[in-house]
Protein backbone atom coordinates (compact mmCIF):
# COMPACT_ATOMS: atom_id res chain seq x y z
CA UNK A 1 0.00 0.00 0.00
CA UNK A 2 1.03 3.69 -0.59
CA UNK A 3 2.76 5.86 2.10
CA UNK A 4 0.45 8.63 1.36
CA UNK A 5 -2.57 5.36 1.40
CA UNK A 6 -1.33 4.40 4.85
CA UNK A 7 -1.46 7.75 6.44
CA UNK A 8 -4.91 8.67 4.91
CA UNK A 9 -6.19 5.90 6.65
CA UNK A 10 -4.18 6.58 9.82
CA UNK A 11 -5.74 10.20 9.90
CA UNK A 12 -9.28 8.83 9.70
CA UNK A 13 -8.68 6.32 12.43
CA UNK A 14 -7.95 8.96 14.29
CA UNK A 15 -10.68 11.02 13.57
CA UNK A 16 -13.29 7.97 14.26
CA UNK A 17 -11.54 7.56 17.39
CA UNK A 18 -11.35 10.66 18.78
CA UNK A 19 -15.46 10.70 20.35
CA UNK A 20 -14.38 7.16 21.64
CA UNK A 21 -11.28 8.92 23.65
CA UNK A 22 -13.39 10.92 25.25
CA UNK A 23 -16.45 8.83 25.98
CA UNK A 24 -13.68 5.94 27.55
CA UNK A 25 -11.26 8.57 30.04
CA UNK A 26 -11.20 7.07 33.52
CA UNK A 27 -13.73 3.94 32.71
CA UNK A 28 -12.82 1.05 34.03
CA UNK A 29 -12.25 -1.89 31.52
CA UNK A 30 -11.27 -5.39 32.70
CA UNK A 31 -9.10 -7.02 29.89
CA UNK A 32 -8.57 -11.12 29.90
CA UNK A 33 -5.99 -12.77 27.65
CA UNK A 34 -5.97 -16.55 27.82
CA UNK A 35 -2.35 -18.08 28.62
CA UNK A 36 -2.22 -19.48 25.14
CA UNK A 37 -2.16 -16.18 24.01
CA UNK A 38 1.16 -15.19 26.16
CA UNK A 39 2.93 -17.94 24.23
CA UNK A 40 2.10 -16.01 20.67
CA UNK A 41 4.27 -13.87 18.57
CA UNK A 42 1.58 -11.35 18.59
CA UNK A 43 1.58 -10.84 22.54
CA UNK A 44 3.87 -8.11 22.77
CA UNK A 45 1.78 -6.45 20.09
CA UNK A 46 -1.27 -6.82 22.51
CA UNK A 47 0.77 -5.08 25.54
CA UNK A 48 1.50 -2.50 23.53
CA UNK A 49 -1.78 -1.67 22.73
CA UNK A 50 -2.92 -2.11 26.57
CA UNK A 51 -0.64 0.55 27.21
CA UNK A 52 -1.73 2.92 24.83
CA UNK A 53 -5.65 1.80 26.11
CA UNK A 54 -4.33 2.86 29.92
CA UNK A 55 -1.84 5.94 28.43
CA UNK A 56 -5.61 7.71 26.98
CA UNK A 57 -7.23 7.80 30.50
CA UNK A 58 -8.94 4.11 30.51
CA UNK A 59 -8.16 2.67 33.73
CA UNK A 60 -7.31 -1.00 32.94
CA UNK A 61 -7.40 -4.09 34.93
CA UNK A 62 -5.35 -6.77 33.04
CA UNK A 63 -6.28 -10.86 33.90
CA UNK A 64 -3.91 -13.24 32.01
CA UNK A 65 -4.56 -17.25 32.33
CA UNK A 66 -1.67 -19.52 32.28
CA UNK A 67 -3.23 -23.15 31.41
CA UNK A 68 -0.52 -24.00 28.44
CA UNK A 69 2.37 -22.90 31.03
CA UNK A 70 1.10 -24.78 33.60
CA UNK A 71 0.80 -28.14 31.53
CA UNK A 72 4.12 -27.56 30.18
CA UNK A 73 6.05 -27.79 33.26
CA UNK A 74 3.95 -30.83 34.26
CA UNK A 75 4.93 -32.69 30.92
CA UNK A 76 8.22 -31.77 31.18
CA UNK A 77 8.17 -33.41 34.74
CA UNK A 78 6.57 -36.18 33.91
CA UNK A 79 3.56 -35.62 36.03
CA UNK A 80 -0.04 -35.91 35.36
CA UNK A 81 -2.46 -33.49 33.92
CA UNK A 82 -5.90 -34.09 35.66
CA UNK A 83 -9.12 -32.51 34.72
CA UNK A 84 -12.69 -32.94 35.95
CA UNK A 85 -15.50 -31.24 33.90
CA UNK A 86 -13.11 -29.21 32.23
CA UNK A 87 -11.67 -28.27 35.95
CA UNK A 88 -8.10 -28.33 36.49
CA UNK A 89 -7.42 -31.16 39.94
CA UNK A 90 -4.91 -28.75 41.40
CA UNK A 91 -2.62 -31.35 43.41
CA UNK A 92 0.89 -30.23 45.17
CA UNK A 93 2.59 -31.04 41.95
CA UNK A 94 0.04 -29.00 39.93
CA UNK A 95 -0.20 -25.93 42.34
CA UNK A 96 3.40 -25.85 42.58
CA UNK A 97 3.90 -25.34 38.83
CA UNK A 98 0.97 -22.55 38.46
CA UNK A 99 2.96 -20.69 41.15
CA UNK A 100 5.80 -21.02 38.98
CA UNK A 101 3.89 -20.16 35.87
CA UNK A 102 1.70 -17.05 37.34
CA UNK A 103 5.22 -15.96 38.29
CA UNK A 104 7.10 -15.93 34.84
CA UNK A 105 4.03 -14.86 33.02
CA UNK A 106 3.64 -11.73 35.48
CA UNK A 107 7.21 -10.84 35.03
CA UNK A 108 6.76 -11.04 31.12
CA UNK A 109 3.71 -8.58 31.39
CA UNK A 110 5.30 -6.52 33.64
CA UNK A 111 8.60 -6.08 31.39
CA UNK A 112 6.95 -5.55 28.54
CA UNK A 113 4.39 -2.70 29.65
CA UNK A 114 6.58 -1.25 31.81
CA UNK A 115 8.58 -0.28 28.82
CA UNK A 116 5.61 0.97 26.56
CA UNK A 117 4.02 3.28 29.42
CA UNK A 118 7.34 4.72 29.73
CA UNK A 119 9.09 5.45 26.87
CA UNK A 120 12.11 7.67 26.42
CA UNK A 121 11.41 11.01 26.69
CA UNK A 122 8.18 10.56 28.23
CA UNK A 123 6.71 12.66 31.14
CA UNK A 124 8.46 12.26 34.39
CA UNK A 125 4.29 11.33 35.77
CA UNK A 126 4.94 7.16 35.43
CA UNK A 127 3.01 4.85 34.95
CA UNK A 128 3.04 1.75 36.76
CA UNK A 129 1.70 -2.26 36.60
CA UNK A 130 0.65 -3.20 39.89
CA UNK A 131 0.41 -6.43 41.00
CA UNK A 132 -0.40 -7.95 44.82
CA UNK A 133 -2.42 -9.85 47.01
CA UNK A 134 -6.01 -8.67 45.83
CA UNK A 135 -7.94 -11.69 45.87
CA UNK A 136 -9.03 -14.17 48.54
CA UNK A 137 -10.07 -17.49 47.69
CA UNK A 138 -11.34 -20.78 48.86
CA UNK A 139 -11.15 -24.77 47.69
CA UNK A 140 -13.36 -26.04 45.74
CA UNK A 141 -13.40 -28.65 47.52
CA UNK A 142 -15.35 -32.44 46.79
CA UNK A 143 -17.39 -32.14 43.87
CA UNK A 144 -19.06 -35.32 42.34
CA UNK A 145 -16.83 -37.53 44.98
CA UNK A 146 -13.85 -35.66 43.20
CA UNK A 147 -11.52 -33.63 45.51
CA UNK A 148 -10.28 -30.80 43.63
CA UNK A 149 -7.68 -29.82 46.07
CA UNK A 150 -5.70 -26.58 45.68
CA UNK A 151 -8.12 -25.38 42.84
CA UNK A 152 -10.10 -22.77 44.28
CA UNK A 153 -12.87 -20.11 43.90
CA UNK A 154 -12.92 -16.59 44.50
CA UNK A 155 -14.18 -15.02 47.89
CA UNK A 156 -13.07 -11.53 47.85
CA UNK A 157 -11.67 -9.51 45.40
CA UNK A 158 -10.36 -6.00 47.18
CA UNK A 159 -12.00 -3.78 45.08
CA UNK A 160 -10.50 -0.74 47.16
CA UNK A 161 -7.32 -1.28 46.90
CA UNK A 162 -7.64 -2.33 42.72
CA UNK A 163 -9.55 1.07 42.68
CA UNK A 164 -6.51 2.94 44.36
CA UNK A 165 -4.26 1.98 42.15
CA UNK A 166 -6.47 2.61 39.06
CA UNK A 167 -7.43 6.19 40.34
CA UNK A 168 -3.50 6.74 39.82
CA UNK A 169 -4.01 5.75 36.30
CA UNK A 170 -1.50 2.13 37.47
CA UNK A 171 -2.79 -0.93 35.26
CA UNK A 172 -3.75 -3.71 37.86
CA UNK A 173 -2.20 -7.03 37.04
CA UNK A 174 -3.98 -9.86 38.49
CA UNK A 175 -2.62 -13.51 38.13
CA UNK A 176 -5.09 -16.70 38.82
CA UNK A 177 -3.99 -16.94 42.37
CA UNK A 178 -6.01 -16.68 45.65
CA UNK A 179 -5.23 -16.96 48.81
CA UNK A 180 -7.03 -18.29 52.40
CA UNK A 181 -6.42 -15.72 55.19
CA UNK A 182 -4.74 -18.82 56.59
CA UNK A 183 -2.25 -18.74 54.11
CA UNK A 184 -3.01 -21.38 51.93
CA UNK A 185 -2.71 -20.86 47.67
CA UNK A 186 -5.60 -21.88 45.38
CA UNK A 187 -5.17 -22.43 41.11
CA UNK A 188 -8.26 -19.85 40.14
CA UNK A 189 -9.75 -19.91 36.60
CA UNK A 190 -8.75 -16.57 34.91
CA UNK A 191 -12.26 -16.38 32.73
CA UNK A 192 -13.72 -16.30 36.32
CA UNK A 193 -11.16 -14.09 38.08
CA UNK A 194 -12.03 -11.37 35.15
CA UNK A 195 -15.87 -11.71 35.43
CA UNK A 196 -15.94 -11.85 39.58
CA UNK A 197 -13.12 -8.59 39.26
CA UNK A 198 -15.69 -6.79 36.49
CA UNK A 199 -18.77 -7.47 39.23
CA UNK A 200 -16.56 -5.86 42.21
CA UNK A 201 -15.37 -3.09 40.41
CA UNK A 202 -18.78 -2.50 38.30
CA UNK A 203 -16.32 -2.44 35.52
CA UNK A 204 -17.75 -0.54 32.36
CA UNK A 205 -16.61 -3.33 30.04
CA UNK A 206 -15.42 -7.08 29.84
CA UNK A 207 -12.89 -7.78 26.73
CA UNK A 208 -11.64 -11.40 26.54
CA UNK A 209 -9.38 -12.09 23.90
CA UNK A 210 -9.69 -15.65 22.40
CA UNK A 211 -6.43 -17.64 21.21
CA UNK A 212 -8.66 -19.02 18.27
CA UNK A 213 -10.84 -17.05 15.69
CA UNK A 214 -13.81 -15.39 16.76
CA UNK A 215 -16.66 -16.66 13.70
CA UNK A 216 -19.87 -15.18 15.46
CA UNK A 217 -22.33 -12.20 14.62
CA UNK A 218 -21.13 -8.66 15.89
CA UNK A 219 -23.98 -9.06 18.55
CA UNK A 220 -25.48 -11.50 20.40
CA UNK A 221 -28.00 -11.35 23.30
CA UNK A 222 -27.74 -14.04 26.23
CA UNK A 223 -30.98 -15.84 24.58
CA UNK A 224 -28.98 -16.11 20.89
CA UNK A 225 -25.64 -16.48 22.29
CA UNK A 226 -26.60 -20.02 23.52
CA UNK A 227 -27.67 -21.11 19.65
CA UNK A 228 -23.08 -20.47 19.53
CA UNK A 229 -22.86 -22.96 22.42
CA UNK A 230 -20.61 -25.26 20.50
CA UNK A 231 -18.67 -22.87 17.81
CA UNK A 232 -16.36 -21.04 20.53
CA UNK A 233 -14.79 -23.07 24.00
CA UNK A 234 -15.96 -19.43 26.26
CA UNK A 235 -19.18 -19.49 25.33
CA UNK A 236 -20.53 -21.36 28.17
CA UNK A 237 -18.38 -19.33 30.83
CA UNK A 238 -19.75 -16.09 29.10
CA UNK A 239 -22.99 -17.07 29.21
CA UNK A 240 -22.71 -17.62 32.72
CA UNK A 241 -21.46 -14.37 33.75
CA UNK A 242 -23.96 -12.62 31.76
CA UNK A 243 -26.47 -14.42 34.08
CA UNK A 244 -25.11 -14.03 37.19
CA UNK A 245 -22.35 -11.04 37.17
CA UNK A 246 -21.97 -8.58 34.02
CA UNK A 247 -24.04 -6.87 31.58
CA UNK A 248 -21.83 -7.36 28.63
CA UNK A 249 -18.67 -8.68 27.29
CA UNK A 250 -16.20 -8.49 24.61
CA UNK A 251 -14.97 -11.31 22.84
CA UNK A 252 -12.43 -10.74 20.89
CA UNK A 253 -9.93 -12.75 18.22
CA UNK A 254 -6.56 -11.55 19.74
CA UNK A 255 -4.74 -13.03 16.66
CA UNK A 256 -5.80 -9.88 14.43
CA UNK A 257 -3.36 -7.06 14.63
CA UNK A 258 -5.27 -4.01 16.74
CA UNK A 259 -8.10 -5.77 17.94
CA UNK A 260 -8.61 -4.11 20.81
CA UNK A 261 -8.48 -0.65 19.61
CA UNK A 262 -10.72 -1.39 17.06
CA UNK A 263 -12.81 -2.87 19.23
CA UNK A 264 -12.86 0.19 21.36
CA UNK A 265 -12.18 3.00 19.14
CA UNK A 266 -14.21 2.54 16.08
CA UNK A 267 -17.83 2.72 15.36
CA UNK A 268 -18.19 -0.95 14.30
CA UNK A 269 -15.89 -2.41 16.03
CA UNK A 270 -14.36 -5.85 15.39
CA UNK A 271 -15.61 -8.55 18.04
CA UNK A 272 -18.57 -10.03 19.09
CA UNK A 273 -20.48 -8.09 22.11
CA UNK A 274 -22.89 -10.29 23.79
CA UNK A 275 -25.20 -8.93 26.07
CA UNK A 276 -27.49 -9.94 29.11
CA UNK A 277 -31.14 -9.93 28.87
CA UNK A 278 -32.34 -6.59 30.59
CA UNK A 279 -35.57 -4.94 31.47
CA UNK A 280 -34.46 -2.66 28.49
CA UNK A 281 -34.86 -4.20 24.85
CA UNK A 282 -34.85 -2.36 21.45
CA UNK A 283 -37.22 -3.76 19.20
CA UNK A 284 -40.13 -3.48 16.06
CA UNK A 285 -43.00 -0.76 17.37
CA UNK A 286 -46.38 -1.84 17.55
CA UNK A 287 -49.68 0.40 17.68
CA UNK A 288 -49.93 0.15 21.48
CA UNK A 289 -46.74 2.14 21.14
CA UNK A 290 -48.11 5.52 19.76
CA UNK A 291 -48.61 7.02 22.75
CA UNK A 292 -44.93 6.08 24.50
CA UNK A 293 -43.63 7.30 21.00
CA UNK A 294 -45.47 10.60 21.03
CA UNK A 295 -44.33 11.13 24.55
CA UNK A 296 -40.69 11.05 23.42
CA UNK A 297 -40.80 13.12 20.53
CA UNK A 298 -43.02 15.75 21.66
CA UNK A 299 -40.58 17.95 23.47
CA UNK A 300 -38.14 17.93 20.31
CA UNK A 301 -41.29 19.04 18.31
CA UNK A 302 -41.43 21.58 20.12
CA UNK A 303 -38.30 22.81 20.40
CA UNK A 304 -38.05 22.40 16.57
CA UNK A 305 -35.43 19.44 16.40
CA UNK A 306 -38.04 17.20 14.88
CA UNK A 307 -41.05 17.85 12.40
CA UNK A 308 -43.87 17.99 13.75
CA UNK A 309 -46.17 14.07 13.42
CA UNK A 310 -49.85 13.80 14.62
CA UNK A 311 -51.11 10.48 15.88
CA UNK A 312 -53.01 9.35 12.87
CA UNK A 313 -49.25 9.76 10.68
CA UNK A 314 -48.01 7.76 13.37
CA UNK A 315 -50.33 5.00 13.75
CA UNK A 316 -50.20 4.75 9.66
CA UNK A 317 -46.04 4.54 10.09
CA UNK A 318 -45.76 2.44 12.98
CA UNK A 319 -44.37 -0.24 11.40
CA UNK A 320 -41.41 1.80 10.03
CA UNK A 321 -40.60 2.39 14.30
CA UNK A 322 -38.40 0.57 16.20
CA UNK A 323 -38.51 1.62 20.05
CA UNK A 324 -36.29 1.08 23.50
CA UNK A 325 -38.71 -0.13 26.19
CA UNK A 326 -37.29 -0.45 29.92
CA UNK A 327 -39.22 -1.85 32.45
CA UNK A 328 -42.42 -1.74 30.13
CA UNK A 329 -41.93 2.43 28.97
CA UNK A 330 -41.18 3.94 25.80
CA UNK A 331 -37.69 6.06 26.49
CA UNK A 332 -36.55 5.86 22.64
CA UNK A 333 -37.45 5.80 18.98
CA UNK A 334 -36.50 5.54 15.51
CA UNK A 335 -38.47 5.50 12.28
CA UNK A 336 -36.44 4.26 9.01
CA UNK A 337 -38.37 5.07 5.42
CA UNK A 338 -38.25 4.02 2.03
CA UNK A 339 -37.14 6.38 -0.52
CA UNK A 340 -37.46 6.90 -4.58
CA UNK A 341 -34.45 5.09 -4.63
CA UNK A 342 -34.15 1.37 -3.22
CA UNK A 343 -30.79 1.67 -2.01
CA UNK A 344 -31.26 4.44 0.02
CA UNK A 345 -33.45 4.88 3.19
CA UNK A 346 -34.31 7.80 5.27
CA UNK A 347 -33.47 7.60 9.21
CA UNK A 348 -35.94 9.93 11.07
CA UNK A 349 -37.61 10.57 14.24
CA UNK A 350 -34.78 9.45 16.22
CA UNK A 351 -35.41 10.47 19.91
CA UNK A 352 -34.47 9.06 23.37
CA UNK A 353 -36.26 10.82 26.60
CA UNK A 354 -34.48 13.44 28.15
CA UNK A 355 -34.25 11.33 31.31
CA UNK A 356 -32.51 8.59 29.54
CA UNK A 357 -29.75 10.06 27.45
CA UNK A 358 -27.09 7.99 28.68
CA UNK A 359 -25.44 3.98 27.86
CA UNK A 360 -25.16 5.15 24.10
CA UNK A 361 -29.36 4.95 23.58
CA UNK A 362 -29.24 6.85 20.61
CA UNK A 363 -25.72 5.28 19.36
CA UNK A 364 -28.30 1.68 19.60
CA UNK A 365 -31.16 3.27 18.17
CA UNK A 366 -28.91 4.31 15.26
CA UNK A 367 -26.98 0.52 14.77
CA UNK A 368 -30.26 -1.18 14.93
CA UNK A 369 -31.36 0.90 11.80
CA UNK A 370 -28.27 0.08 10.11
CA UNK A 371 -29.06 -3.59 10.78
CA UNK A 372 -32.43 -3.16 8.92
CA UNK A 373 -31.30 -1.31 6.56
CA UNK A 374 -28.54 -3.88 5.35
CA UNK A 375 -31.47 -6.80 5.17
CA UNK A 376 -33.60 -4.32 2.90
CA UNK A 377 -30.81 -4.28 0.54
CA UNK A 378 -29.89 -0.51 0.99
CA UNK A 379 -26.21 0.98 1.05
CA UNK A 380 -26.98 4.22 2.29
CA UNK A 381 -28.72 6.09 4.96
CA UNK A 382 -29.87 9.56 4.75
CA UNK A 383 -30.87 11.99 7.10
CA UNK A 384 -32.26 15.72 7.26
CA UNK A 385 -31.02 17.44 10.32
CA UNK A 386 -31.46 21.20 11.64
CA UNK A 387 -29.30 20.69 15.38
CA UNK A 388 -27.96 17.52 15.48
CA UNK A 389 -25.97 17.46 12.39
CA UNK A 390 -22.53 17.09 14.49
CA UNK A 391 -23.80 13.82 16.33
CA UNK A 392 -24.74 12.52 13.11
CA UNK A 393 -20.93 12.91 11.71
CA UNK A 394 -19.25 11.68 14.61
CA UNK A 395 -20.79 8.37 13.75
CA UNK A 396 -19.87 8.58 9.87
CA UNK A 397 -22.69 10.39 7.98
CA UNK A 398 -21.43 13.51 6.01
CA UNK A 399 -23.05 16.26 4.44
CA UNK A 400 -24.56 16.45 1.09
CA UNK A 401 -26.45 18.72 -1.05
CA UNK A 402 -30.30 18.81 -1.68
CA UNK A 403 -29.74 17.89 -4.90
CA UNK A 404 -28.34 14.70 -3.83
CA UNK A 405 -31.68 13.68 -2.07
CA UNK A 406 -33.81 10.76 -4.21
CA UNK A 407 -36.34 12.18 -6.35
CA UNK A 408 -39.31 12.22 -3.53
CA UNK A 409 -37.48 13.40 -0.68
CA UNK A 410 -35.70 16.26 -3.22
CA UNK A 411 -39.46 17.41 -3.99
CA UNK A 412 -41.06 17.64 -0.69
CA UNK A 413 -37.75 19.53 0.60
CA UNK A 414 -38.43 22.32 2.33
CA UNK A 415 -36.35 25.18 2.22
CA UNK A 416 -37.91 27.40 4.93
CA UNK A 417 -36.44 24.77 7.49
CA UNK A 418 -33.27 24.54 5.91
CA UNK A 419 -32.65 21.14 7.17
CA UNK A 420 -29.14 19.97 6.79
CA UNK A 421 -28.28 16.66 4.32
CA UNK A 422 -26.43 13.74 5.30
CA UNK A 423 -25.85 10.92 3.68
CA UNK A 424 -24.14 7.57 5.97
CA UNK A 425 -22.88 4.61 3.75
CA UNK A 426 -23.26 1.17 4.72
Amino acid sequence: MPQHMLNRTSVEFFREASPYIHKHRDKIFVIALPGEVVEQDYFRRILQDIAIIASLGTRVVLVHGTRPQIDNRLISRGQAIRFHNSLRITDDAALLAAQEACGFVRIQIENILTQALNPPGASSNRQNVISGNFVSARPVGVLDGVDYRHTGLIRRVSHNSICRQLEQHHIVLLSPLGYSPTGEAYNLRYEQLAIETAQALQADKVLLLSPIPVQLPAELTLEEAGQFRDQHELIPQIMEALQHKVGRVHLLDASVDGSLLMELYTRDGIGCMIAADAFEVVRLATVDDIKGIMEVIRPLEDAGTLVKRSREQIELEISKFQVIERDKQIIGCVALYDTADPKIGELACLAVHPHYRAANRGERLLQNVVKVARAQGKDQLLILTTQTNEWFRERGFFEAHVDDLPANKRQLYNYKRNSKVMFKKL
